[in-house]
């Protein structure tokens, strides 16, 4: 017959897996909605009240527990795809800017660390032309 604690602590294996896996189907089930809060949430902290007009999207899935991940489409313009990358890994939170061909393979991703600084990025695309405040679309 078996030693008592052998029973023991098998049970308590089981029970702590059983508990692991409810937590790891609660954070997957709970993970894209997370997503899209926190980048709503830190685009606002970190571009101002003109964040609220983004409409962010989960992207894929990867570690869900730790790691969220959402992007927000700006535009297409000038054979250019301009989008908005939400990152939150550790609690190292980041917004960067894509911008990729649309017939090509190439792209560049800068981070955004401000609504200046995004306008800034912004105007070394083709959708300047059409965004900027000032006549001609040159800075």
């Amino acid at each position: 017959m078996s030693h008592p604690i052998m029973l023991a602590a098998a049970k308590h294996l089981t029970t702590a897996e059983e508990r692991r896996k409810t937590a790891r189907e609660a954070a997957f089930r709970t993970w894209g909605p997370r997503s899209i809060t926190a980048a709503s949430k830190y685009a606002r902290t970190l571009l101002g009240d003109a964040a609220v007009t983004l409409d962010w999207e989960v992207l894929g899935l990867l570690s869900f527990e730790e790691h969220l991940q959402a992007f927000a489409s700006l535009d297409t313009t000038g054979g250019q795809h301009l989008e908005l990358y939400y990152t939150d890994q550790g609690g190292t939170e980041r917004i960067s800017l894509r911008v990729s061909c649309v017939s090509c393979p190439s792209q560049h991703v800068h981070e955004v660390t401000s609504l200046e600084q995004l306008g800034q990025l912004l105007s070394q695309t083709p959708a300047w032309q059409d965004i900027s405040p000032r006549d001609g679309g040159n800075l």
